[in-house]
Formats: structure tokens, sequence, C-alpha cells
């Protein structure tokens, strides 16, 4: 099934925020046992596995499509999660961001350290830049002065 990407925009303070939603098709009605194991896209993790993660994770799971290969499925940290990655000792920064991924991503299973060595450099960084932002790390506005 091709995914749609549906843009959504907003006006905040004068700036247009753009956000992209992906549509993995219909609403899933769990009875539905045909679609249940229906890949979300081709090689990827079924409507099953979709529905189960949203639940595990608040419905907080999200798409990010690098190139036709590489297309991630992955959650945002929590607190523990990350201040357990930041109190490493001796980690540069590669570790940590390597080590965000590995609890972030889903979709593809076991994404960890032999893939992202032998993957594109910079799809470690970005993601961790990502997950970050969804992590809470990313305010959605700016500061305001109060008066």
């Amino acid at each position: 099934m091709a995914k749609h990407i549906v843009k959504e925009e907003a006006l905040m303070e004068g700036t247009q925020e753009e956000t992209s939603v992906v549509k993995v098709g219909d609403k899933f009605d769990e009875d539905d046992v045909s679609k249940a194991e229906q890949e979300i896209f081709p090689g990827g993790p079924t409507y099953n596995e979709l529905e189960k993660w949203k639940s595990m994770y608040a419905g907080e799971v999200y798409l990010t499509e690098f190139d036709e290969e590489n297309i991630f499925v992955w959650r945002p940290i929590k607190r523990k999660e990350y201040k357990d990655i930041a109190k490493i000792p001796n980690a540069d920064n590669f570790y940590k961001e390597e080590r965000i991924c590995e609890k972030a991503v889903l979709f593809p299973a076991n994404y960890g350290f032999m893939q992202m060595t032998n993957g594109k450099a910079g799809i470690p960084t970005l993601l961790h830049e990502l997950v970050l932002e969804k992590s809470g790390f990313a305010a959605k506005t700016g500061a305001m002065r109060l008066s």
C-alpha cells in the first residue's frame, strides 16, 4: 500500500509551521484480519505491529524516510532513558547518538551498531535529532517576554 503524505499548516504568532502527517491507510479495524498482517509500506512493519507500538507509546510513533532503502519507524525517548545515556562515562557524542537511535527505533528491528556503522553516515545523527525534538527538546514556540 502506498503511503500518502498530507501537509497540515498552522499559523502561530506570525510564523508558519508545517507538519507532515503520514496516512498509512484507512482507520485500522482490529477485527479486520486481512489488513492486520499487511505491511504499512513494502518491506515494513504490519498494521498489527503499528497498533501495538501506538498503544505502548501513547500514540507517539513516527516514520522518517531518508531514501527508498532507509525508512525508520521510531518513538520519542523518556527522561530516564535520556539520563541513562547521558551518564555513560567516556562516551563521545556519536556513541550517545547511536544509543538514542537504538532505544527509539522500532523498525527496522534490532537497528544497532552494525547497521549504523555500515549505513549512511548522517542517518544516526539526523535520526537522533528528530527523536530528541519529539522527546521534548524543542519548544513549540520561542521564548516570549511577558509584560
